[in-house]
């Protein structure tokens, strides 16, 4: 009966270890000099998609740049560093109404 008990567990308790594993912890996912756009167009650009998208977010100046935070730990930095500007998207958990941010990365800062 324990074997049993053990084995009808495990999956639930692979599952519930994905669930917290944050990405957000490492390295971002999307690093891309964009070295033609200015942190302030690019940041405008990703704003003006959160707009479209009726997403709320939070802006916070960091050095040489800008974080958007959008919630459930997705996160965007823009910053001038070392002659060029560089794009950062750090995902969170992904859901259908926060995948426009991967698509606004590529428009804003290609």
């Amino acid at each position: 009966m324990k074997k049993l008990v053990a084995a009808l567990a495990l999956p639930l308790v692979i599952t519930a270890c994905g669930r917290f594993h944050n990405a957000d912890a490492g390295q971002p996912e999307t690093d891309t000099a964009a070295t033609s756009n200015k942190v302030g167009a690019i940041v405008q650009c990703i704003t003006d998609e959160a707009k479209k998208h009726d997403a709320t977010y939070k802006s916070t100046p960091i050095p040489q740049g800008t974080m958007l935070e959008f919630g459930d730990s997705n996160v965007v930095k823009v910053r001038y560093d070392n002659g060029e500007t560089v794009y950062r998207y750090y995902p969170g958990e992904r859901h259908p109404s926060n995948l426009w941010i991967e698509g606004a990365g590529k428009k804003c800062a290609p």
